[in-house]
């Protein structure tokens, strides 16, 4: 298991235990020991480019990734980060209820799209069919 021994806000220095999850290298960041947050491996969304390839690549459209509070014990010290663009205040931090709010969200959504999907093929053999 991954360890940090780091600066506090204090100003003393502490070491502090990653869960086996954390990719965050605190070192980097140069984290006070007693108040960073242990983050997962981000989930990412990408989506494919326009057909007419007309528009950019961008950034993947949502990111999520677990995070825990390095000290704090509450349930609230843990959570999901979603991030829905390349800017920070686009983000969410979610709860369990949150997260189960947005996979209905996303299960929603998806299933609008295979239904896009399905009225799309009809469409392309249509208009196959009857050049």
């Amino acid at each position: 298991m991954k360890t940090y021994t780091g600066p506090t806000i204090g100003g003393a220095t502490a070491t502090i235990q990653c869960p086996s999850w954390c990719v965050t290298d605190h070192a980097y960041w140069d984290d006070d020991a007693d108040d960073c947050f242990h983050q997962g491996a981000p989930l990412e969304l990408d989506l494919p480019r326009d057909r007419a390839r007309y528009k950019p690549v961008r950034v993947p459209a949502l990111t999520a990734e677990l995070r825990l509070h390095s000290t704090d014990p509450s349930p609230a010290a843990a959570s999901v980060w979603a991030q829905f663009s390349e800017f920070k205040e686009d983000g969410l931090e979610l709860d369990l209820a949150g997260v189960d709010h947005l996979l209905q969200a996303l299960d929603d959504y998806r299933a609008g799209l295979v239904r896009l999907r399905g009225q799309l093929d009809r469409l392309d053999t249509d208009r196959r069919t009857n050049r």
